[in-house]
């Protein structure tokens, strides 16, 4: 890292760089990504590499301090992920950072509030101002498909080596092998990074921690209605 650049990884930085970092923008990217099958088309780790992507972009845009990504393993309680989520949470307030950008696609409603709950809890706790959001969030949420379209077509943009459209049937009814491309994932990703980038910007400058709880809030209560 040199002395004049905004961002950086956290496994690449020495103590004083960091601490650079942070005095000059103390903002804290966490990817983070559950490890599952998405199809036999795609590696279990395809959530990761995305979220990775859209956190990485957005950092080297924004500035601060890239963490490695968590992985988590869905057998796992969502009260363990609330508890590993809190204290990775805790211990970036502790460094001096003021925000942190949780950055990951939930595959349930109950990991999703626990993210909401731990991000709630450290602002309370440590004025850390925390926006746990999904990668395409801002962009289209039906793009997080899971394993069809849009996150083949990210995927190839990203690691093409790792995609077997092979595996998909001929009439496979979502005709993913025959429209995903490249080209599509690098503007899915282009867009995301774009969005994101402009959020924290807006979100930091104005300490608005106003928008983050609506944003919270929107997703309760989508999960209330989809409860009844």
């Amino acid at each position: 890292m040199s002395a004049a650049q905004a961002w950086g990884r956290c496994v690449d930085l020495l103590p004083a760089q960091q601490q650079q970092l942070i005095a000059k923008l103390p903002i804290c990217w966490l990817p983070w990504a559950t490890l599952e099958p998405r199809g036999s088309h795609l590696p279990r780790g395809v959530a990761g590499y995305i979220a990775e992507a859209v956190a990485e972009g957005a950092a080297h845009r924004v500035g601060g301090v890239l963490y490695p990504l968590l992985w988590w393993d869905s057998n796992n309680n969502v009260e363990l992920f609330r508890q590993v989520v809190a204290a990775r949470l805790a211990a970036i307030a502790a460094q001096g950072f003021q925000a942190a950008i949780v950055i990951g696609l939930p595959e349930t409603s109950m990991i999703d509030l626990a993210l909401i709950e731990a991000a709630e809890a450290v602002w309370s706790q440590h004025q850390l101002l925390t926006l746990a959001i999904s990668p395409l969030e801002l962009v289209d949420e039906t793009m997080q498909d899971r394993g069809a379209l849009w996150e083949t077509s990210l995927l190839l943009a990203m690691h093409p080596e790792l995609v077997d459209l092979s595996q998909f049937a001929p009439n496979d009814g979502r005709n993913v092998r025959d429209v995903a491309s490249p080209s599509l994932g690098n503007h899915a990703l282009t867009l995301a990074i774009d969005r994101l980038a402009k959020a924290v910007q807006d979100v930091y400058a104005r300490r608005n921690v106003a928008a983050i709880t609506a944003l919270y809030q929107q997703r309760r209560a989508r999960y209330d209605r989809s409860a009844l």
